[in-house]
């Protein structure tokens, strides 16, 4: 395959096609929200802080809530790596949790695998948009049959699997 680079979002036509190198905040910010709109039945995050400045805006909410009410069987599902870090955090995405409890499930990934620096999101295990560096605005658009999407894939369902849920981020019904 072959990758190119951009500072501006990848087209829907281009889906599935290349691999795009993404530069900046904006194209990356508007790739996540391009990604989340063609979401049919998964999405997963692996994310060390729930990204606020990408993934806490009112427009990936709504986009959040289309795809929650498109099926029955949609799935969110997010993993991150310290929940304190959170308390307190006025993020769309911890409303969302509380919000559709049977949809979106939010788990703290095992101290074990912790190492990692680098942050994805996941469409339907076959689109991804991968950050090697979560602290930096830089990511690729990977489609299958991409062996980075793979390997990630692989990765975020075993972690998910020992992962514990986020206790703190569920909604208290009193």
């Amino acid at each position: 395959m072959s990758q190119k680079q951009t500072d501006s979002p990848p087209t829907h036509q281009n889906y599935g096609k290349d691999n795009v190198a993404i530069n900046s905040f904006a194209a990356i910010k508007a790739a996540t929200e391009e990604l989340i709109q063609n979401a049919e039945r998964s999405i997963k995050l692996f994310t060390h802080d729930l990204d606020p400045r990408i993934l806490s805006n009112r427009v990936i909410e709504i986009k959040l809530i289309q795809f929650i009410k498109k099926s029955r069987n949609s799935k969110l599902h997010i993993l991150i790596y310290d929940e304190n870090h959170l308390k307190g955090t006025d993020h769309r995405l911890i409303a969302l949790a509380q919000q559709f409890t049977s949809y979106v499930e939010i788990r703290v990934v095992p101290k074990d695998f912790q190492e990692h620096r680098y942050a994805f999101y996941l469409v339907d295990d076959k689109t991804m948009l991968s950050r090697r560096y979560q602290d930096r605005y830089e990511a690729d658009w990977l489609s299958l049959p991409d062996s980075t999407l793979k390997q990630k894939l692989t990765t975020f369902d075993m972690i998910w699997q020992q992962a514990s849920q986020a206790s703190f981020l569920r909604a208290l019904h009193l």
